[in-house]
């Protein structure tokens, strides 16, 4: 019987030159981390014992109090709001104060845990008084998303928990994809003071895809736990393999012990040799940017199209490097002349696959 492959199931291979988006896979595991999952799932084990040690062991590498193995980061947030809701033992509080720019997709998962979304602050106004008004007997918590374009005025983490405390409100902080830089596994809860961050196990973590962490107080992460399973609760579906928390261990232990100067310096050489090969294509101003696109020290490309010249719309150009064999990802917003690349999850063969490939079409 023949080893399954992509080729062997008829699906095209995708080059990330995007970012770590979950619709093309998220990141890649280091040979280590696969290691550490065949390892996790070759024996049995008592799953919460498994997950109890994983917890300890990563809060201590996270400098966090408590820590805890979810099934991603939306599931994270499920687990986050089910033990604030709890801990509440009140039908009616259950209202999530969260700034209007702070409005991500993911907090849906707020309302399918059962949470009450309570949006606050007016197009380009934000203020202490803004959030100090929300807060009534309904309020369970604040739900905070970090790393976005801020307009002025808008409060920080640190003035946003400040306020909390005052009001006795637990702040949860979704991080999803706010790595790096590795301090961020500790400042928003030990330095900032929230009550819990969430990160996803599948980007910058270059954990399993299916996992995510709950960082941060003990009391809410023990509580958020016993919703999970293997418990037998409304919840339950949100399961962690032994495989995957075997994982995310190891690679959050190889996380924190990376020489990420080391690394920032390789992708940022990279985007460089990028901004000089596309520099000489008529139509292109390619300019290396230091953040990704969710506002973290990630370097990549941005290459602005001016279609009058080049011949192409970014959006087709877009298309075709998608239509390529291997499909090739990059990231792109149909309402804007511009796309970017990003070095970070590719190998140094896929790198020259992709600069021949934008240059073949440029030439064609």
């Amino acid at each position: 019987m023949e080893n399954l492959t992509l080729s062997s199931l008829g699906i095209p291979r995708v080059l990330n030159a995007a970012t770590t988006y979950t619709r093309i896979g998220g990141s890649r595991m280091a040979p280590e981390v696969l290691a550490a999952m065949v390892q996790g799932a070759s024996d049995f084990v008592e799953i919460e014992q498994l997950h109890k040690v994983a917890g300890e062991r990563i809060a201590q590498l996270t400098k966090n109090e408590a820590a805890y193995v979810t099934p991603g980061c939306a599931g994270a947030i499920v687990l986050s709001v089910l033990a604030i809701l709890d801990r509440n033992k009140s039908a009616t509080r259950n209202e999530f104060i969260i700034d209007r720019t702070h409005m991500v997709d993911y907090v849906q998962s707020i309302e399918f845990a059962g949470g009450v979304i309570k949006e606050i602050g007016a197009e380009g106004h934000r203020s202490d008084a803004d959030l100090v008004d929300a807060f009534n007997e309904n309020t369970a918590g604040i739900f905070f998303v970090p790393g976005l374009n801020r307009p002025p005025g808008a409060l920080s983490i640190e003035r946003t928990v400040e306020i909390a405390k005052q009001h006795n409100i637990p702040v949860i902080v979704d991080a999803a994809a706010q790595i790096p830089p590795v301090s961020n596994l500790w400042h928003f809860t030990r330095d900032a003071g929230a009550d819990v961050v969430l990160f996803s196990g599948g980007k910058g973590l270059r954990g399993p895809q299916t996992t995510g962490l709950i960082l941060g107080k003990a009391e809410l992460i023990n509580a958020a736990a016993k919703f999970a399973a293997p418990n037998t609760t409304k919840a339950r579906s949100l399961k962690v393999g032994k495989e995957e928390i075997f994982a995310i261990l190891k690679a959050v232990e190889m996380y924190v012990s990376a020489d990420h100067e080391a690394q920032a310096k390789a992708w940022n050489a990279i985007c460089d040799q990028w901004v000089s090969d596309f520099a000489v294509i008529k139509g292109f101003k390619p300019v290396k940017m230091e953040l990704n696109e969710a506002g973290q020290p990630l370097p990549r490309v941005k290459i602005e199209i001016d279609q009058k010249i080049f011949g192409t719309s970014a959006r087709e150009l877009a298309l075709k490097l998608w239509e390529s064999d291997p499909r090739i990802a990059v990231d792109h917003r149909d309402d804007n002349q511009e796309i970017f690349l990003t070095p970070e999850l590719l190998n140094s063969t896929e790198i020259a696959v992709v600069t021949a490939r934008v240059i073949e079409l440029a030439s064609s």
